[in-house]
């Protein structure tokens, strides 16, 4: 077994040998779709979806897989399989094959594997964190936010490189990864229990979550963010630089580094403030408000270097949300329940975000692009209004246990 330390190093080079390849799969897939391919807004759309909408489904059943088996195990498993995709459509590629069926295809399979994934991740991270858990889940976060930053600059280069070198490098990445992953230790075996449905099981998470005054508004909020938020970032963001700033893969790729550095300032900034915040509910409110008022900004069509700037803003509202809603869920969730409440969270970017991205891309096609970002934005507006009436996340305050 991995000392403390070591283990959760290794934990975090495993971390960004993930998120490294998800950074250029983020521009990427869009570039063949939106530049590449040139498919209108319904169909950048809906590849969007085919990417995303395995979450719906697999994030619950990964978290309930990592909940009953040992999820360091799964975890390797899983970088061995994610390493696939990217080699397959790079085969294709090199023998002349681009289409749009296969780019669903790809989708579909990476998304799938990543719904398992992730769940995973996140409830190996209490094992490796040592005392303080707030801080660990924010330089994870932080992690994250820079392997996807870095993967973005990369595949900044598509124009000039094409997709060949970048889809070799995010297969190899993601192998190399399992290495990392096979030094993490094992977590402590689940006690003798008998196992309940799937959908039962599935029921059980979500009645904790609906029990607890501080896990269902922080869910209702990211649920939120996931249908209004990620949908348009992901399918209308690259139309609004492909038809309104004319621009190719660099220029998708510059919004995405302006928006991913805003989240990692944000992430390193709560790093060393993690343990001492209780008001976490008021700041995550207020981090999640700053998306609607981005949103309404970006519909008067900016110069580009003004859109670059928003993006920024974005950013820090997006890294100041996630750190301190994964925190507190890793703070309040009970360890039999920890996987299964984490795969509600991420289920609400990767469920909701393709429902959101379905209906952006069909609001840019049928009604244009400046309704496809107006009208989420007044939608998460109403929702925010809602969680605050309804619930105590203004007043409620979230510390770390004692260890």
């Amino acid at each position: 077994m991995a000392a403390p330390r070591a283990a959760f190093n290794a934990y975090l080079i495993g971390l960004g040998s993930w998120f490294v390849p998800l950074g250029i799969q983020m521009v990427l897939f869009s570039w063949l779709a939106a530049i590449v391919l040139h498919m209108n807004a319904f169909y950048v759309g809906l590849a969007q979806v085919a990417l995303m909408a395995p979450g719906i489904l697999f994030l619950p059943l990964g978290g309930l897989v990592a909940d009953r088996c040992n999820a360091r195990r799964l975890l390797l498993l899983y970088h061995c399989l994610y390493a696939l995709p990217p080699l397959v459509l790079g085969l294709v590629l090199w023998a002349g094959g681009l289409s749009y069926p296969l780019l669903i295809a790809y989708g579909l399979a990476a998304g799938s594997i990543s719904a398992f994934a992730v769940p995973t991740r996140d409830a190996l991270l209490p094992t490796v964190a040592g005392r303080n858990l707030p801080r660990a889940v924010a330089l994870a976060t932080a992690l994250q936010f820079v392997g996807q930053l870095v993967g973005i600059a990369a595949a900044s280069q598509a124009d000039r490189w094409g997709a060949l070198p970048l889809l070799g490098l995010q297969s190899a990445l993601v192998a190399l990864g399992a290495l990392a992953v096979w030094r993490l230790p094992d977590p402590p075996p689940h006690p003798p229990a008998e196992h309940p449905s799937f959908w039962r099981s599935i029921a059980d998470g979500v009645a904790e979550a609906a029990r607890s005054e501080q896990i269902w508004p922080v869910l209702a909020l990211n649920f939120g963010i996931g249908v209004f938020y990620v949908g348009p970032f992901m399918a209308v963001l690259p139309l609004v630089v492909r038809d309104i700033y004319l621009g190719g893969a660099a220029e998708i790729a510059y919004v995405n580094l302006a928006f991913w550095a805003g989240t990692i300032v944000a992430a390193f900034a709560f790093a060393g403030l993690a343990r001492n915040l209780s008001l976490r509910g008021r700041l995550i409110v207020l981090a999640v408000s700053v998306g609607a008022v981005i949103l309404f900004c970006m519909a008067l069509q900016p110069p580009f270097f003004v859109l670059n700037g928003l993006c920024f803003v974005w950013g820090l509202g997006a890294g100041i949300t996630l750190t301190q809603s994964r925190t507190v869920l890793q703070i309040v969730t009970p360890a039999t329940h920890r996987a299964r409440i984490m795969s509600l969270f991420q289920l609400g970017l990767g469920g909701g975000g393709p429902i959101g991205a379905l209906i952006a891309g069909t609001l840019a096609w049928g009604f244009g692009l400046k309704l496809a970002m107006v009208l989420p934005a007044m939608a998460m507006s109403v929702l925010i209004v809602t969680v605050l009436v309804r619930s105590r996340i203004w007043t409620m305050r979230t510390v770390e246990r004692p260890t």
